[in-house]
């Protein structure tokens, strides 16, 4: 992920293995490039499910470690339903 500039993503990580002393995330990033919904496992979110202007796609191709002193805000909460096509889709991409 480029820290040149800011970039929406979601956060991908368990709170199980939250630790204060690890200051950092696993996140996908979304991107407004909805022809990589059709990369198997990548997830379409519409607006509503982001906040974002656009509808977006979490690329699972691309998940990545991100401090937590580089968050800025977050700007919702994903739905059961969005929760568990990302489960799935990280399942079929990392094969788990």
């Amino acid at each position: 992920m480029r820290v040149d500039k800011l970039r929406p993503a979601v956060v991908v990580q368990t709170d199980a293995v939250r630790e204060p002393r690890v200051r950092s995330f696993v996140v996908a990033p979304l991107t407004s490039r909805l022809h990589l919904e059709g990369l198997p496992g990548n997830v379409r979110l519409e607006r509503r499910a982001t906040g974002l202007p656009k509808p977006s796609v979490a690329n699972l191709y691309d998940i990545q470690k991100v401090l937590s002193a580089d968050f800025v805000e977050r700007l919702g909460r994903l739905g059961p339903e969005q929760q568990q096509a990302l489960d799935e889709g990280l399942r079929l991409v990392l094969d788990l």
